[in-house]
């Protein structure tokens, strides 16, 4: 395991969102090192907003606590909002010297002078260069130019950007052999390292307590739940059409919701009795869900961000020994053993029948053991031996 060195991560959102796969690495580097999760910077129309609703005043945003810890050495750290993004060209200079100097200080008190610097989309990309890095990490987690609701010209810019990050990062991990194959260029394949998606088995092993969520244990069973992004990477319409053929199942949908591009479709879903949508729940409940579900459901739309995906939730219903149906993706596939693929309707339907009436202890068993090599612990030991060989090269 790697130890003793400081990480500074950019996120693309607040430590306190839904948990993804950065929030376990994180947590799980900070046992024997310095981490510092920066959280994204805010904008100018963010603060001219909060300052015409007098949320704040300018003398507030300077006397503001930026870093805060979370838990032993780990730390979050809040950009200053003095110092936001936008504005005309001497403004966003200005604001980017303001930033990069509040955080070098922030980080000199915590004795982090060379940290490894992680960047983890395309929108962290003017902070590449604010810190002198021991080790240039680039995290690709998604395939950024896959995102529905980019236009051309936004998308023309983040596929420059990433071509700029991964010639500027000594380290590239990417979480699916798709986006290795789709990214990794003839000539940098060799900083490229494949790291995808695992479940935490202190939460989700066999011996684990399980708290049944009050909004659960009031609930119809079966229960066929999902969760994570709620949003137009989801067959919304395939759902509706399970809830309506059998009312007498309960669907719960579970997590972050982002309505651009499907509001309409998800607001007809969750208008059925049998349709629930929970809020996203803080990372250390999310088990105590998963595990109180029938089923799991991974109800993709197949597309080009998808199709590039390494599904967390698959991980974890897995490590909850659920049955689990699943969308054609390579992610699932991966798993084909234990994880039934449904294309149409019909067989979404006759697979998830067929599971809720043949499952039984041994079958949980089968599907946890073969996801037990994949702990989000085993995970970073992989990647410590990246990090360590990187180390070496730079």
């Amino acid at each position: 395991m790697i130890s003793g060195e400081g990480f500074v991560y950019f996120g693309p959102e607040p430590w306190d969102s839904m948990w993804r796969n950065r929030h376990h690495l994180m947590t799980r580097l900070a046992r024997t090192n310095k981490v510092v999760y920066v959280e994204p910077r805010p904008y100018v129309h963010q603060i001219a907003a909060s300052l015409r609703r007098r949320e704040s005043g300018l003398l507030d945003m300077w006397r503001e606590r930026c870093m805060i810890q979370e838990q032993p050495n780990l730390w979050v750290y809040r950009p200053p909002r003095y110092a936001p993004l936008g504005g005309p060209p001497p403004v966003r200079a200005t604001t980017h010297a303001l930033r990069k100097g509040a955080l070098r200080r922030e980080l000199a008190v915590l004795g982090i002078k060379r940290p490894i610097v992680w960047i983890s989309t395309p929108t962290q990309f003017d902070a590449r260069l604010d810190l002198p890095a021991r080790l240039r990490v680039y995290h690709i987690v998604d395939d950024y130019l896959a995102y529905h609701d980019l236009a051309a010209a936004r998308r023309d810019s983040y596929a420059r950007r990433e071509r700029e990050l991964i010639e500027w990062a000594d380290l590239v991990v990417v979480v699916s052999p798709a986006l290795l194959a789709s990214k990794a260029a003839a000539d940098q394949e060799a900083k490229f390292r494949l790291l995808p998606n695992g479940y935490d088995d202190a939460a989700y092993g066999a011996g684990s307590p399980v708290a049944q969520p009050p909004e659960l244990a009031a609930l119809p069973r079966p229960i066929l739940g999902y969760v994570g992004l709620i949003s137009v990477r989801l067959d919304l319409a395939l759902l509706d059409a399970l809830a309506a053929a059998h009312p007498e199942w309960t669907l719960v949908l579970m997590g972050t919701v982002y309505r651009q591009g499907c509001g309409d479709a998800l607001d007809r879903l969750v208008g059925r009795a049998n349709v629930h949508l929970l809020p996203a729940v803080p990372g250390s409940q999310v088990a105590d869900y998963v595990r109180s579900f029938d089923l799991g459901l991974l109800p993709y739309r197949v597309t080009q961000e998808t199709v590039h995906a390494s599904p967390l939730k698959l991980y974890e219903y897995l490590g909850a020994g659920l049955p689990v149906v699943a969308a054609d993706v390579p992610g699932a596939q991966e798993f084909a053993a234990v994880v039934d693929i449904a294309r149409t309707p019909e067989e979404w339907v006759d697979v998830i029948a067929r599971r809720l009436a043949d499952d039984g202890p041994e079958r949980r068993e089968t599907r946890h053991a073969a996801v037990a090599p994949h702990t989000w612990d085993a995970r970073v030991r992989t990647l410590s031996g990246y990090l360590a060989n990187a180390l070496e090269s730079s």
